[in-house]
């Protein structure tokens, strides 16, 4: 592992350690992470959305087609996969839910920007635009077994960051430039999101009651399918298909993160185990503190 990545790693868990403390100590409690996390959502993260694609808009149009293409078929290919898992092992709906949906947002965009470059959160803007797209339409029919009307999941896309992820292809796609006030004001507000990110995960592992988290065995072999295998399967597939490179290296890590805590939203919102949802994020990351080192020190 070369000197950089360590400190690369280095500074995102360590930033995650600083919001434990502060979780521990007081300083941030549950509404302090709702509220810096809906300004994170909301805010910074569209901006850090916006400015990667300003640094990528002579990016060829072919490239980003790629990378679209790219997302969209691992997330067509992971629910089968996790949809045949759970027959083997007759799993709830809300396994397949953690299996199918990593953490894109709130770890994705600060791993890939502090490995590769703030220019590579592009390529993340990406595959959570997909990822957004999937979750309010296969997601809930998952739940729910039939999809809500039309007019509530167009509602449900129309967030910032989908929203802003539109306008990052359409810029990248169209070469077009921001006005350098306009950019720097973009850029300095996206700069807040990965440290502010990794603090809110921290915040949040904190509230957690682990002794009743780490003695259910399903989620350690969830977390394992989650952080080891799925990783595993899209290297694999995509080694084969696009071959070696920054899109497989980009779409392995995105796809070996712990399970993303939109997956508690959406079972709280459509009659989910949202307890078992939220012990499956608390737990996956966890582990990702031992399982993203060793996959970004292999890639």
């Amino acid at each position: 592992m070369s000197p950089e990545l360590i400190n690369q790693i280095f500074m995102l868990f360590g930033l995650m350690t600083i919001g434990y403390l502060c979780g521990k100590t007081h300083i941030l409690d549950a509404e302090a992470n709702a509220i810096f996390s809906a300004f994170i959502l909301k805010a910074s993260l569209p901006a850090t959305i916006l400015n990667s694609a300003f640094s990528q808009n002579t990016m060829e149009s072919s490239l980003v087609w790629h990378v679209t293409i790219t997302a969209a078929g691992v997330f067509i290919l992971l629910p089968v996969i996790s949809k045949l898992l759970a027959r083997i092992f007759h799993l709830d709906v809300t396994y397949q839910l953690m299996l199918n949906y990593s953490n894109l947002g709130f770890m994705g965009l600060p791993i890939i920007s502090g490995v590769y470059g703030e220019e590579s959160t592009f390529f993340v803007a990406i595959f959570m635009m997909i990822f957004n797209i999937h979750m309010f339409t296969v997601g809930i029919i998952t739940l729910q077994g039939k999809p809500d009307s039309l007019a509530s999941m167009l509602k449900k896309l129309c967030t910032p960051a989908i929203i802003s992820a539109l306008l990052a292809f359409v810029i990248v796609l169209f070469h077009i430039d921001a006005p350098t006030p306009a950019a720097r004001l973009i850029s300095s507000l996206g700069s807040v999101t990965t440290p502010l990110a990794m603090i809110i995960i921290g915040s949040q592992l904190a509230q957690m009651r682990f002794k009743e988290v780490l003695l259910k065995p399903s989620l350690y072999m969830i977390s394992f399918l989650k952080l080891v295998v799925y990783p595993a399967i899209v290297y694999v597939v995509l080694r084969f298909t696009i071959g070696p490179g920054i899109i497989t290296n980009i779409a392995t890590i995105l796809m070996g993160l712990p399970v993303a805590a939109n997956v508690t939203m959406l079972c709280s919102g459509y009659n989910g185990d949202v307890r078992l949802a939220a012990q499956g994020t608390c737990i996956s990351t966890l582990l990702s503190l031992l399982t993203i080192p060793i996959m970004l020190s292999i890639l």
